[in-house]
């Protein structure tokens, strides 16, 4: 690969992986069943999870995980 992006999954060294959100503890459509998942090919993690946490009722407050 040497910086190029790999055939199998698509993703270059430097990419964090496809983002996928969990907001109020209910993953968004389309989340992976094994969000720990790696390409076969290069060992890259394809998926990259946000986790949105509210710290208050009237959620105001948010902070990213």
């Amino acid at each position: 690969m040497q910086g190029g992006r790999c055939p199998k999954c698509g993703l270059s060294p430097e990419e964090p992986g496809r983002i996928v959100l969990i907001d109020d503890g209910k993953p968004s459509a389309g989340f992976p069943d094994d969000p720990g998942e790696c390409c076969k090919r290069c060992g890259h993690p394809l998926w990259c999870v946000v986790r949105l946490v509210y710290d208050d009722a009237e959620g105001e407050g948010v902070s990213v995980e």
